[in-house]
């Protein structure tokens, strides 16, 4: 590849489907190389009679579970998310396990855009037209445009976010609007893909003649029996790289994307459904120039091959013509994943590329299911060109394993990507162990799937190195509540972690135990090298004095606690470690803090030995000297101190007063220091490079967001596949029948009093409809609970429906918690009441504006 070639290329660094017969990509892949068809036959369930003029095939490409989804994960209320079009929710999710698969889940510091589409809206029609919180959400979510949008909220991507439609062809579509984006700088990763569900989902399809469905429900692309398509749904996305960026930093790259094409038949075909040799023709000439190559060396075409007797020998006329322009006359395979799942409609295209990644990586060409014979409509002679029906290696040739990727939209928008094998790049070396190891789940119980999965993974890929592993679960997965990071220097080491104590733990306050009498002035070897932090106040220690490097070495070890983003919630302060954290913490400088310190362990020391009284008090004088000048510092990090137990907390101004009593209660033994349990030791983890990485586990663990590039000397670790998230999922889909009212509406003019007693149940109530969680509880945070703005909107409209009461919605959403918000309500009532009585009775009509009285 020329270096004009590589500027232009991008690399596929992240897979990730969900199709018939396939839960997840590899199960995708293994079902291909089966050459068995997933389309299966249906229940054919279904109430009304077929249309006139059709008949019911109960046949589809099935999808598993599409009425699932993890809500919980997303913070997405259960009556939001069963409102969710459910392509939306397969999306969602598969976002999150493409960008685990492209090691990229720490998105905070790259522009990531999205790139997708979606079928038609077939689930709104299944709502209860009557149902007001149905239709509000309806009203609000949906439009199929919100997809993207819903992406980068939910993920907090701020790339392009773009709703892509070109029927049949939208995910190849996006694909090379996604690559275009890329290679002009508007974004540096990018998602690009589609879902498609069809509804009602396990029930097949009506068929008429003249459709372009088959009556046998049998999807043969090219052959002799080919009586029309299979619908199908599913979900696929890929995850793109510039690919220079890709190799620097230690992608893993799937497959090169060498160029791609749109176009649009235009006016030159027989009508506005009908397919065109020209256009088809022009797209794949016009995406081999964008690669630089020779049509001659594609060995594999995976086509549109919708199984019909018009679209498909269009379609092969069009792919002989490309060639014949470049005269190519070698061996060319043909495949069509349609005669497999089904036609996903939108997400049809990335359907065939993500087929095509996984041959031009493995070099294997799986089979095309459903085909015995040419159809004698298809010329192929002496063409070289061919249809797989078996699966079979695909050999090097002398040249990379290059595949063409056709989609065609019903409409004349046709698209075309050429994909190439990935670029072999020898192994980066990587620093030396151990490493941190991080894993988080959203539940515990999602962890112990997770945990068990990479065991798992470990097992059977005994090659990879723990590095790797290390860089792809540092950088490639999400932070979340419940966490557990182990130390290891090989595989096998992490391997018996996992076994010996996989139970994770969850986010708690991180106060740092700062304690000088426990920390070594010796060198540290590794640890003193690696960390600038600590080599830099080292050198500010210069003297060999012992105590002067240990104060040194404490004050470094935080500074680099801080920068390395664990920062802690408060710095527990012991005898002269107080000096230490007031600085770290910005109430003093470095030097002053260090020289005050020495000061208080003589005076503390000469006390202990109960001598020198005059000595003590002149010492103690000295402080006071040293501080004056620096008087008002503002504390950053909350300081607690071990001496006085006191706790000095963020803007605190009087820290210097404060350290002078603690130096005079330490000297006059009036009260001992206690140290609680439960802190994280700093001079433990100042011991050793070892002992360093433990406390920084041990720091992440309870919360504290690592920047994990500062661990690295050497380059940022090739990302490697490991286990996706164990998504919890549960059914969220339209009821059967509506529910009634939980609670009878209480008129505006009814007693206040009665109507006061009631808030709770008739909170309840509304909190149980918009946010559709079934037990509420006091102290219930409405965000937890997946509350936002829009749902705050429906509890105000409940809210002056039932009481005529008329809140901001500001006021409202400052009330976070259930509790809060009663209250607020009763608030509300007392002073509409307190309003109606001065106004002698006020108004009945509960539309009058009135303004709220503060009581």
């Amino acid at each position: 590849m020329t270096d004009s070639h590589l500027a232009h290329a991008v690399a596929i660094v992240g897979l990730a489907g969900r199709f018939p017969g396939g839960d997840d990509v590899d199960a995708y892949w293994q079902r291909l190389l089966s050459g068995e068809s997933a389309i299966r036959r249906t229940d054919g369930a279904d109430s009304a009679p077929p249309p006139a003029g059709t008949r019911h095939i109960a046949v589809a490409g099935v999808l598993d579970g599409v009425d699932l989804f993890d809500a919980e994960y997303f913070g997405i209320a259960p009556a939001e998310a069963a409102a969710m079009d459910p392509q939306h929710r397969l999306f969602l999710e598969a976002a999150v396990h493409a960008l685990e698969d492209a090691g990229r889940s720490d998105t905070s510091d790259v522009r990531v855009g999205v790139f997708c589409g979606s079928g038609e809206n077939r689930y709104a029609a299944l709502a209860d037209p009557d149902d007001p919180i149905a239709q509000t959400y309806l009203e609000q979510w949906g439009n199929p445009a919100s997809l993207p949008l819903r992406v980068s909220y939910h993920l907090g991507l701020r790339g392009p976010s773009v709703y892509v439609s070109s029927l049949c062809s939208t995910s190849l579509t996006a694909v090379h609007l996604a690559r275009r984006s890329l290679l002009a700088g508007d974004c540096d990763l990018a998602l690009a893909g589609a879902a498609s569900v069809q509804l009602p989902h396990e029930h097949g399809f009506f068929w008429r003649d003249g459709a372009v469905t088959s009556p046998t429900g049998v999807c043969r692309p090219f052959d002799a029996s080919a009586d029309g398509t299979v619908p199908g749904s599913g979900v696929g996305i890929v995850v793109l790289r510039r690919l220079q960026d890709a190799l620097d930093d230690g992608d893993t790259v799937h497959a090169v994307i060498r160029g791609s094409a749109l176009n649009n038949d235009g006016a030159d075909r027989l009508s506005f459904a009908a397919p065109s040799v020209n256009g088809q023709r022009d797209v794949i000439l016009a995406a081999a120039d964008d690669a630089g190559i020779d049509l001659g060396t594609v060995g594999f075409i995976e086509a549109h091959g919708t199984g019909t007797a018009l679209g498909d020998p269009v379609e092969m006329a069009a792919l002989r013509e490309a060639r014949a322009t470049h005269q190519a006359t070698g061996p060319l395979a043909v495949g069509a994943v349609k005669s497999s799942i089904g036609h996903l409609d939108t997400a049809a295209g990335i359907a065939g590329l993500i087929k095509v990644t996984l041959a031009v990586r493995e070099g294997i060409l799986p089979a095309t299911a459903q085909h015995t014979e040419l159809s004698p409509q298809i010329d192929l002679a002496d063409t070289g060109i061919r249809i797989n029906t078996e699966t079979r290696p695909w050999p090097h040739s002398g040249q990379p394993r290059r595949a063409g990727v056709t989609a065609l939209g019903m409409g004349g928008t046709n698209a075309h990507v050429i994909v190439e094998e990935p670029p072999r790049t020898p192994a980066a070396p990587v620093d030396a162990g151990p490493w941190i190891l991080p894993l988080a789940a959203h539940t515990p119980q999602a962890f112990q799937h997770l945990s068990a999965a990479l065991a798992g993974s470990l097992e059977r890929q005994p090659d990879l190195r723990v590095a790797e592993v290390a860089a792809t679960l540092q950088a490639g997965r999400r932070d979340q509540l419940w966490r557990r990071a182990w130390i290891a220097e090989t595989t096998a080491d992490l391997s018996t972690a996992l076994a010996a104590d996989p139970q994770p733990r969850t986010i708690q306050e991180r106060v740092v135990t700062v304690q000088p009498e426990l920390v070594s002035g010796a060198p540290a070897g590794e640890l003193d090298t690696r960390l600038p932090q600590i080599a830099e106040a080292l050198e500010r220690a210069g003297a060999d004095d012992e105590a002067v490097r240990r104060l040194w070495r404490l004050y470094g070890g935080l500074t680099a606690l801080v920068a390395i983003g664990s920062r802690p919630d408060a710095l527990l302060g012991v005898g002269a470690g107080e000096y230490v954290a007031c600085a770290v913490a910005g109430a003093l400088p470095a030097d002053v803090a260090v020289q005050a310190a020495l000061l208080h362990i003589e005076a503390v020391a000469l006390a202990d030995a109960g001598r020198e009284v005059s000595r003590c008090e002149a010492l103690l004088e000295e402080i006071d000297r040293l501080l004056e000048p620096v008087a008002g510092g503002t504390l950053s990090i909350e300081v607690r101190s071990a001496q006085q137990g006191t706790v000095l907390p963020v803007g605190y101004e009087d820290a210097a007063r404060h350290l002078v009593e603690m130096s005079q209660d330490a000297v006059m033994g009036t009260r001992a220091a206690e140290v609680p349990e439960g802190g994280l030791d700093l001079a433990g983890g100042l011991s050793s490079w070892t002992a360093w990485l433990g406390l920084l586990a041990r720091c992440w663990e309870r919360g504290a967001d690592l920047d994990w590039t500062l661990l690295r000397t050497g380059g940022p670790g090739r990302r490697v596949p490991l286990p996706a998230y164990p998504f919890a999922r549960q059914r969220h889909w339209w009821p059967n029948a509506p529910e009634p009212a939980v609670q009878e509406k209480t008129p505006v003019d009814a007693p206040v009093q009665a109507a006061q007693e009631d808030v709770t149940t008739v909170l309840t109530g509304i909190w149980r409809d918009v946010l559709g969680v079934a037990d509420i509880h006091e102290d219930d945070d409405f965000f937890a609970l997946g509350g936002h703005s829009i749902i705050g909107v429906q509890v105000l409209a409940r809210l002056r429906e039932v009481y005529g009461v008329r809140m901001s919605l500001g006021d409202l959403l400052a009330a976070e918690s259930f509790r809060e918000m009663a209250t607020l309500v009763e608030k509300e009532l007392a002073a509409m009441h307190l309003y109606r009585q001065l106004s002698d009775g006020g108004a009945a009509d509960g539309d009058t504006t009135w303004e709220s009285v503060e009581l």
